[in-house]
């Protein structure tokens, strides 16, 4: 039941954003800088990952693992498996690597085009406080998406330390928003 939840919730998500884009293209009222938000989203993850890299060195704390989260996708595209068991100690699959640092930089494009979406509705300003509280508001999607779909639980609740799990996803979607409101 979970995952069909979760599918059918990121599946209408997805839809109402590619409408709302689509909407923006064909209206004229505010054109959409698609190279420059390309940018943006790089430029973002970049902040994003040379900090996860930073507060490493002063916590030992590792990076995200981008390995996994390409294993995730893979299973995904091939199987249909949005709800993944165990990740960790399914079998490696080929590229995933590269193909998780894909999703990665292409998840923060994404972010980068929504936050455009936000200022063109009025929602948000081109601001440093409002890219954190983009940021700060974005840390939903992998608290109740991308944790659960990489088999940790909602607020990565199947984790040894959910909390520290969830602060350090915190950390870093406001980390990235600060870097998008720049």
């Amino acid at each position: 039941f979970l995952s069909r939840t979760i599918s059918l919730c990121y599946h209408t998500l997805i839809s109402l954003i590619c409408k709302h884009l689509m909407c923006l293209q064909m209206c004229g009222d505010a054109q959409m800088p698609h190279f420059e938000l390309i940018l943006i989203g790089i430029g973002s993850c970049i902040v994003f990952d040379v900090w996860q890299r930073i507060f490493q060195i002063f916590t030992s704390i590792p990076p995200s693992n981008w390995t996994l989260v390409g294993r995730w996708f893979i299973g995904l595209i091939s199987n249909g498996q949005l709800i993944a068991n165990q990740l960790s100690q399914q079998p490696k699959a080929k590229h995933e690597t590269p193909i998780g640092w894909a999703v990665h930089y292409a998840v923060s494009i994404a972010y980068a085009y929504a936050f455009f979406i936000l200022l063109q509705l009025g929602i948000f300003e081109p601001t440093v406080t409002h890219g954190l509280v983009f940021g700060v508001v974005s840390v939903l999607v992998p608290w109740l998406f991308f944790m659960p779909a990489m088999g940790n639980g909602i607020f990565a609740s199947k984790t040894p330390n959910p909390r520290l799990a969830c602060a350090l996803a915190l950390m870093m979607h406001s980390v990235f928003g600060l870097s998008l409101g720049v």
